[in-house]
């Protein structure tokens, strides 16, 4: 672990920012090409779709660099492209992903693959990609996509195979009433391109609860699905959340860890605002400054404070940095049993 990273540890104890940022995630585009059936942005069947404005909205490239300059000297390790939409809309793509490289910055996107040139990924040095892919067969994939062919699926998994061995590959499996009858074949497909598979129970924005498990769905996943699923992982090598996913469809409500985000994460939106979290908690805008002094500034401090005081906001309930808080705090654990935080 570096000396810096032990800083935002330091801070996050004395409840003080003593370093920038790990990760700062940049959403560059809210343009998207896919309508998959339960998104918040593109849903067909919303009660409350985007307006036309807001679907064409894409961050100014000078912007980017900007931003990629001042959260590099602020201290970020990672950056991670995404997006309201699919980054891979935005026509400067290509050359924001060869920046974070040069700048000698892991970087992970999170994209629904369809608009990528695999090779060009490898080629290019992403380190991993969050693949939004919510099936395991053409069949179920045109049925949550309804603007896509088979053939889609089909692509989809050979650029995945292109990476093996040079790009993580993390399957992003949303599960609900269309696509809970293949968790053991998410499993499989995981498998066979190399790639980890992460399960979660889709959220169901207003319009879209016609999508949602059924009870008996969900009764068959826990008494057989999920078995089945983890015996297959084990069997196949493949890594997984299967443990989260029951506690998930449990419903069981956790105690929540220390919020860290405050420390190792920020959010930037595609029109300049700054983001305490995934949550779209206002925490500043680039307008205000460079990003260091958005990250150090009292707007930004006070959200850390609320934390700090056992506060919470609305969108803390789902929240959706919890696996960073848990992994932060078995290493903030194991700093101080090893005395390495004075």
């Amino acid at each position: 672990m570096s000396e810096l990273h032990r800083e935002r540890f330091r801070g996050f104890l004395e409840q003080k920012v003593r370093a920038g940022p790990e990760t700062v995630h940049v959403d560059v585009t809210n343009v998207c090409n896919l309508d998959c059936v339960t998104c918040w942005n593109y849903g067909g069947s919303l009660d409350a779709p985007k307006t036309i404005a807001w679907k064409r909205q894409r961050i100014d490239p000078v912007v980017f660099h900007r931003v990629l300059a001042e959260v590099a000297e602020a201290g970020a390790e990672r950056i991670v492209l995404s997006g309201g939409g699919e980054p891979f809309t935005h026509p400067d793509i290509e050359g924001f992903i060869g920046a974070v490289k040069q700048k000698g910055l892991r970087l992970t996107v999170i994209t629904n693959g369809t608009l990528c040139d695999f090779a060009r990924l490898k080629a290019l040095g992403v380190d991993q990609l969050l693949l939004n892919v919510a099936s395991a067969s053409p069949e179920t994939y045109v049925a949550y996509h309804p603007n896509q062919p088979k053939e889609t699926f089909h692509r989809l998994v050979e650029g995945c195979r292109t990476l093996r061995g040079r790009t993580a590959v993390n399957m992003v499996q949303v599960i609900n009433g269309l696509t809970a009858h293949e968790v053991v074949a998410m499993v499989e497909l995981a498998a066979e391109v190399g790639a980890r598979v992460s399960f979660k129970v889709g959220d169901l924005p207003q319009g879209t609860a016609h999508f949602a498990l059924t009870a008996a769905q969900r009764e068959a996943l826990l008494a057989e699905g999920l078995p089945a699923a983890r015996k297959t992982a084990k069997h196949l090598g493949v890594r997984h959340n299967l443990d989260a996913f029951e506690r998930q469809l449990r419903g069981v409500k956790e105690q929540q860890p220390p919020c860290f985000a405050g420390y190792l994460y920020s959010r930037i939106s595609v029109d300049g605002r700054v983001f305490f979290c995934c949550a779209h908690i206002d925490a500043g805008h680039l307008n205000e400054g460079p990003f260091a002094q958005v990250w150090r500034s009292p707007r930004y401090d006070a959200v850390r404070q609320t934390l700090h005081r056992g506060g919470s906001f609305a969108a803390c309930q789902r929240c959706g940095k919890h696996d960073m808080n848990v992994a932060a705090q078995r290493e903030l654990d194991v700093l101080l049993s090893e005395g390495a935080l004075p």
